[in-house]
């Protein structure tokens, strides 16, 4: 049986559009090519027709290297290089002449240069060493068995697949929420808040070398913005250490006669037990004093500047109640410091336990 073509070149004069120039002109061996392009814009097609002009070009096949991301684009690659020098290796002249143009050969193709063209196919299946076209990860897999002891690993290490690491970290997993350790699993629960327990496990596992080094509370403290000796009570101490008593009786005095806005804040404050403070009552300050969602306090804003008559009331206790709510402000920054502390020395007991499970 003859030699079929893949697509019917015709007998018209192929013509390039400006996207199958920049294709060709990214082939080119010659260059150095960064590609940016999208999904199915044809990169792969280029990195192809680019290792095929490099054959042409007479190198050899055990110098060529292509790494990809994955194993199916490795496989795609490859696929589509054998194909086409496996057509070249039959085509008529006329066909392959053509072909070689459509690569971006614009040179005089004489006969020999077709019968090198033929034998590629050959060469490429019987060069020692063969062409390399594997993943990145093959690569440096590859790499680091050349140099196990500069790279501390035993020369029989193999790369793990992705669902095999995922199958492992679910084991370790599971022998911690069973085992005698079960409390820093619940104690790291407690602060997360994902719906994918997996992406943390997977996130822990790919930087074990950060984990390793162990928790520093003074470190994490002095990040925080945490004074040594300082616990939760310091922020209730803050909220509550000048003469807030004294600032709710006078506001209570001066918004009497406000609109029923200013004298239910005024009413609230004064319900507070300011001379034995509780953290409810603190709750109750941040709904008053504080924006919701962040630490700023509403010092700069009350009263609002076109409530005139409130404005023109509270101004003998302003400085005071402005102080008041701005001191709010930093126990609540206080207090997210130290839940930023506890759900990072959480996640570090967590995440040492589980990596020494691996």
């Amino acid at each position: 049986m003859g030699y079929q073509p893949r697509a019917c070149p015709g007998d018209v004069e192929m013509m390039r559009d400006a996207a199958s120039q920049r294709q060709i002109d990214a082939a080119d061996p010659h260059v150095s090519t960064w590609l940016l392009a999208n999904a199915g814009s044809g990169k792969t097609r280029v990195l192809t027709d680019r290792v095929a002009r490099l054959l042409l070009e007479d190198v050899s096949p055990q110098n060529i290297l292509c790494l990809t991301y994955t194993k199916a684009a490795a496989s795609e690659m490859q696929n589509r290089l054998f194909s086409r020098l496996g057509d070249w290796a039959m085509m008529p002249d006329e066909h392959l002449r053509k072909d070689l143009k459509k690569l971006g050969i614009d040179d005089e193709i004489d006969v020999s240069r077709l019968q090198d063209a033929r034998t590629l196919f050959a060469r490429a299946i019987e060069t020692p060493g063969g062409l390399k076209i594997q993943t990145i990860h093959s690569f440096c897999g590859g790499l680091l068995r050349r140099f196990p002891l500069e790279a501390r690993v035993s020369p029989q290490f193999r790369e793990m697949e992705e669902r095999d690491a995922e199958v492992l970290r679910q084991d370790v997993m599971d022998q911690l929420v069973s085992g005698p350790q079960s409390q820093i699993v619940h104690g790291m629960l407690q602060y997360f808040s994902g719906d994918d327990l997996g992406k943390l496990t997977a996130e822990i596992a790919s930087k074990r070398d950060f984990f390793t080094k162990g928790f520093s509370e003074d470190r994490a403290r002095e990040v925080l913005g945490l004074r040594q000796g300082d616990s939760r009570d310091a922020a209730l101490e803050l909220a509550f250490s000048g003469d807030e008593t004294n600032i709710a009786r006078i506001l209570s005095e001066l918004f009497a006669d406000q609109s029923a806005t200013y004298q239910k804040f005024a009413k609230q404050i004064g319900q507070l037990k300011l001379d034995a403070p509780e953290w409810s009552d603190l709750e109750v300050l941040f709904d008053l004093f504080l924006y919701k969602g962040t630490a700023d306090s509403k010092s700069k804003n009350f009263p609002q500047s076109n409530h005139t008559k409130a404005v023109e009331a509270m101004e003998p206790i302003r400085d005071a109640l402005h102080d008041w709510m701005d001191r709010v402000a930093q126990a609540r920054q206080l207090l997210w410091s130290f839940d930023a502390l506890d759900r990072t020395k959480a996640i570090y007991d967590f995440a040492t336990e589980f990596i020494d499970g691996l």
